[in-house]
């Protein structure tokens, strides 16, 4: 069966996050992922993790997840700290996946992301983050959702894995579709750098089922290639995140009776 986790920074946000855990547990999820927990206490968000039964995915390292930051693309001597930062948070969460956001350009912030700097961070941040027992993760996210990120390009991407031999792809299906591919051809061609799947409709970045891409191929896929990772539901509810999980459950193939969680 596939393995489903929660996007708390897409699902329950009906919540204040630091509730949004209990839902994703009530609802029958066994994971969570979201880019940012450092807004709060590493220890913190481990204890709810713990007392709901939960297992984080993966999240983002600081920097680039907040709005005019550049990403591992920051000055040396913020880049080092904010890659410690993530490693120590990974520890304490029990988290095997960090993603290494490439940031984005703001000519009107000054902010500009340069892809030389990202180069060389982004090598050393993978060997970083495999040496201390993190996978390394890059996602390519359109700039149509996220005006002037970097990695917004699979060519780009493609780089970069061919480069860093250690590093991990997180395949989203609707940045692909928006980026003008097919996400199944897409995921087949990189399926042995895939180390997270996200899943999300396309047009309308809504429930699955809901717009044109066909989820039943790609379950056939995950299954036939005896996919172990989680895919997550970085999908933005049509309604309230509770209404479309019975939609949600019918196109991912999930029996809700077979067992109380996913």
């Amino acid at each position: 069966m596939t393995r489903l986790n929660a996007h708390i920074g897409f699902q329950f946000t009906e919540l204040p996050f630091l509730e949004r855990f209990s839902a994703a547990a009530k609802a029958g999820f066994q994971a969570v992922e979201f880019p940012s927990p450092y807004e709060y206490e590493a220890t913190q968000i481990a204890q709810i993790l713990h007392e709901h039964q939960l297992e984080m995915v993966q999240f983002a390292a600081p920097s680039g997840s907040s709005k005019g930051n550049t990403g591992i693309c920051s000055s040396k001597q913020v880049f080092l700290s904010e890659l410690t930062q993530a490693v120590d948070y990974a520890k304490v969460l029990d988290c095997k996946m960090v993603h290494l956001m490439s940031g984005v350009s703001q000519a009107e912030l000054g902010v500009i992301a340069n892809s030389s700097v990202y180069r060389r961070n982004l090598k050393y941040a993978a060997e970083f983050l495999s040496g201390e027992g993190i996978e390394p993760l890059i996602e390519v996210i359109s700039s149509n959702e996220v005006p002037g990120y970097l990695m917004s390009r699979f060519d780009f991407a493609e780089e970069m894995l061919e480069a860093i031999p250690n590093l991990g792809l997180i395949l989203d299906t609707y940045h692909t579709e928006l980026l003008g591919r097919d996400c199944l051809s897409t995921l087949n061609r990189w399926w042995s750098r895939v180390k997270h799947i996200q899943v999300a409709d396309f047009p309308g970045r809504n429930e699955p089922g809901t717009g044109d891409i066909d989820f039943p191929k790609l379950l056939s896929m995950l299954k036939d290639r005896a996919y172990q990772g989680w895919v997550g539901c970085e999908y933005r509810p049509r309604a309230s995140t509770v209404d479309g999980l019975d939609g949600l459950w019918r196109t991912m193939k999930h029996n809700p009776h077979e067992d109380d969680r996913w």
